[in-house]
């Protein structure tokens, strides 16, 4: 088996709950949620989602930390696999152990929500926080558990059209009710709606803000930000007071409780601020206006790059999801000021321009040869075309004198051949799908010896065999049972009920199924003794062999 992950390994997956957020693979395998994994697909190359078809458990294995040139990192077994293209263009898997100086895949873009969220439901935001919050109806509040109230207090509530939320069916409060924190005349309406203005201050927040359990501080040296701040708070009669610090700082103090726990609830408080969890399924400009608001808050903006400066690791990681669902090509790099572990610092670089960042692709060279072929060309005549001093630029690519190609060579020679009425298709979506190329920079062991666990997602048996995971977002291939390339022997057959009752095999049923993978060369490292391979020239169904390799004490 081509495995897996450690349970805390963090996934991006879609659910019909709570749409786009992230879980924890173990969690996942633990609850087997309907599901959809963020994938690749392997012909087009386009990311989308795709339901994710079994949950897996797998024995316990070493688990490897892998670090990409852009700073993202996954923590995988040394053979689960990542993933490249071979120099026919197609999607091929290269195992962690062997990834390092590869490029592999990672995400261009993020898939849209299925289906936006154009408003805010307080209560949903609050969910158990009800403590201290008054509901207000004229038409009455809902379902009202009275008795849990002393006569004098249940009087003052129904004098008041109101009632605790803490003792109010949720479910009954009507959509045109107000919320107030007890004691407080701010009152705001339930739902609130989720526009670019909402997104560009929880965006400043995250960056320049901070909660106290009455208040929400929002502090910069320009004072103009602020006032648009102050103007959006005054729509809901929300009282806010202005100070300066002495270095020059202007603060606007938000004076609500409600408000406070509404911007606690989304987006956190203290070092543990972060992109709120429900950003992912709102409209794109909302989203955009979100990245707008931290970069105007805590970043830098150069001529073609933002970067976003933080101490919080989690945001980091997060930003670096957000850059990927807006389109940017990101990047990340961590620094400890002074050797000190508690100045960790994070900035991810934003940049617009593909070809700034993750500019090379992996070459395929055999692709370029056919396309060529195909176009009626030499190389001369294709490096005359393209202003080539001479025809080894061309021979270079397609000789492999390189193993990657930078994407404008790739463009000009896309081109060139689409003008000779060559099919290019699969050009187009190398360059233009979805999908980015990072180097693998290293590969190293942790002291970490667990349970590990993966996905399938082959919907509807389609090998997709792909999701999403890890700081700033990897493909990862889901388990799949491979015979290697150079393997001799009998295949042993595996096969466990999870379930509760028995199932009966009948003789001629169908129970699995045996998918041939043609190769297009000889495998660089076929399985054998050179590579001290444990299963080579076995006879009959062998059990697991995992003991004999050196982490657990074995020679393999």
């Amino acid at each position: 088996m081509h495995a897996s992950l450690p349970a805390d390994e963090t996934l991006f997956l879609w659910t019909p709950e709570d749409g786009f957020g992230f879980h924890e693979i173990g969690d996942v395998v633990a609850h087997e949620p309907d599901a959809r994994a963020v994938s690749f697909d392997p012909e087009t190359l386009h990311v989308r989602t795709f339901p994710i078809t079994d949950f897996i458990t797998n024995p316990a294995q070493r688990i490897y930390e892998v670090t990409l040139d852009s700073g993202r990192q996954v923590r995988v077994t040394s053979d689960h696999n990542v993933f490249t293209l071979d120099d026919h263009g197609h999607v091929s898997r290269v195992a962690s152990e062997d990834a390092e100086g590869e490029l592999v895949m990672v995400p261009g873009t993020l898939p849209s929500a299925h289906g936006t969220e154009t408003k805010l439901d307080l209560l949903d935001v609050l969910g158990d926080e009800t403590d201290d919050i008054t509901v207000y109806a004229t038409d009455g509040v809902g379902t009202v558990d009275w008795d849990q109230l002393p006569p004098g207090s249940r009087r003052h509530y129904r004098s008041r059209d109101s009632a605790p939320l803490s003792v109010t069916k949720q479910s009954t409060v009507p959509a045109n009710a107000e919320l107030a924190f007890k004691q407080s005349d701010t009152h705001l309406p339930r739902t609130i709606p989720v526009t670019p203005e909402l997104g560009w201050l929880l965006g400043f927040y995250v960056a320049e803000g901070y909660a106290r359990r009455k208040q929400v501080v929002l502090g910069q040296k320009n004072r103009r930000p602020l006032e648009r701040i102050a103007d959006w708070f005054d729509r809901y009669d929300t009282p806010v007071s202005w100070s300066q610090t002495p270095n020059g700082v202007h603060q606007l103090t938000v004076c609500s409780a409600l408000w406070s726990r509404v911007f606690r609830a989304l987006a956190g408080e203290g070092a543990k601020k972060n992109v709120p969890e429900r950003l992912w399924d709102w409209p794109d400009r909302v989203v955009e206006a979100f990245y707008e608001g931290l970069i105007y808050g805590d970043g830098h903006r150069r001529e073609g790059r933002d970067t976003l400066h933080t101490a919080n690791e989690d945001l980091a990681d997060r930003a670096t999801y957000l850059g990927s669902r807006l389109g940017y090509a990101t990047s990340t790099y961590h620094r400890q000021r002074d050797n000190d572990a508690a100045s960790d610092e994070w900035a991810v670089d934003f940049y617009a321009d593909a070809h700034k960042r993750g500019q090379y692709v992996p070459n395929p060279s055999a692709l370029l040869r056919t396309l060529r072929t195909e176009a009626g060309l030499t190389m001369k005549a294709v490096a005359d075309e393209l202003g080539f001093s001479s025809k080894s630029s061309i021979s270079n690519v397609e000789n492999e004198e390189y193993g990657s190609v930078k994407r404008d060579t790739l463009e000009r020679l896309r081109d060139c051949y689409a003008a000779h009425e060559v099919d290019v298709s699969r050009l187009d979506q190398i360059l233009d799908a979805n999908v980015r190329f990072d180097r693998v920079v290293s590969v190293e062991a942790t002291d970490r010896v667990e349970t590990t666990y993966d996905l399938e997602v082959q919907p509807r048996g389609r090998p997709v065999e792909n999701f999403l995971g890890g700081f700033g977002g990897v493909f990862l291939s889901n388990t799949a049972g491979f015979i290697d390339p150079g393997f001799r022997g009998n295949i042993t057959l595996e096969l466990s009920n999870l379930g509760t009752a028995p199932v009966a095999l009948s003789p001629g049923m169908r129970i699995s199924q045996l998918v041939f993978t043609e190769l297009t060369s000889r495998a660089d490292r076929p399985y054998g003794s050179e590579r001290g391979s444990k299963y080579q020239d076995q006879g009959g169904p062998q059990a697991s062999r995992i003991r004999g390799d050196r982490e657990f004490g074995g020679e393999q």
